[in-house]
């Protein structure tokens, strides 16, 4: 039903060819193309451990050192114990986000789009030789349109990276469309076209921002969902009912919180004007 699924139903099936199946988690990303920069993030976890006080939130640009954990970072696959995660760390290429880490120092594993790898505690400490300290601010909006205005501003500050895409937040809302019933084994590039070129063509515009939510596998069939981000009129215009109806981002909830790194609130309250 998931990738974490179908790699279980590999490994019974026989179809990995062993239990030391390995991947490079960092295969795909050129570090010659670029500014490069890796940003870890402290996450709150039942069992805190003193490195996360001692690195805190950190950034490194040292590209060879990015160049070195890609060629080591080649790590058995193995399952998640739900134990949550202690860092999340994250690679951006010229201030974007393009691959996001989750790790887990006391149990021992790093996971990638569901998957997850044996990843040895020490291994992290590394990591000190190259961090420096990095501010970081988690702001509250209960006004979209100050949100919309803040995201416009931070996001031309070079030395501001999000820890989410932040491009949902330049819109009032969204609603859902689900694509079923499609073979197990299609592209998800070629259906995420297809589905943007299907809400051009029932709108008439193309002031939205498409974003895959998830994706299942029951069966022989796959299901994928769709987030479209866009103000509730072009939702009005689209001619199959969506999965979910249009909804502001402020719906059941009292402000929307976004998580700015390289940011603290004197800072902020400069960019911002106040």
């Amino acid at each position: 039903m998931t990738r974490r699924y179908l790699a279980l139903c590999l490994v019974f099936t026989g179809l990995l060819s062993s239990p030391l199946y390995a991947e490079r988690i960092l295969e795909g990303l050129d570090f010659s193309r670029g500014t490069w920069s890796l940003i870890g993030v402290p996450l709150h976890n039942y069992k805190m451990l003193p490195i996360q006080e001692e690195m805190g939130c950190f950034i490194t640009r040292d590209l060879s050192l990015l160049q070195q954990l890609q060629r080591d970072w080649n790590f058995e696959q193995t399952f998640e114990d739900k134990c949550d995660y202690h860092y999340a760390l994250k690679f951006y290429q010229n201030g974007e986000l393009v691959r996001t880490l989750n790790l887990n120092l006391y149990c021992g594993y790093i996971s990638l789009d569901g998957l997850s790898y044996e990843f040895v505690p020490e291994e992290f400490g590394r990591f000190r030789t190259y961090a420096q300290v990095i501010p970081w601010s988690r702001i509250n909006f209960a006004d979209l349109t100050l949100l919309k205005r803040a995201v416009s501003i931070l996001d031309r500050n070079q030395d501001v990276y999000w820890y989410e895409d932040i491009q949902p937040f330049m819109y009032p809302g969204y609603f859902m469309l689900s694509v079923d019933y499609l073979p197990w084994d299609a592209n998800l590039d070629s259906i995420y076209a297809v589905t943007a070129s299907r809400i051009r063509m029932e709108t008439g515009r193309s002031d939205f921002y498409l974003k895959q939510y998830l994706y299942e596998i029951d069966g022989d069939y796959l299901s994928v969902r769709y987030r479209v981000n866009c103000d509730e009129s072009l939702a009005r215009n689209m001619e199959d009912a969506p999965y979910l109806k249009w909804r502001s981002h402020l719906h059941n909830r009292d402000s929307v919180s976004i998580l700015a790194i390289g940011i603290d609130e004197d800072r902020y309250r400069v960019l911002m004007g106040q």
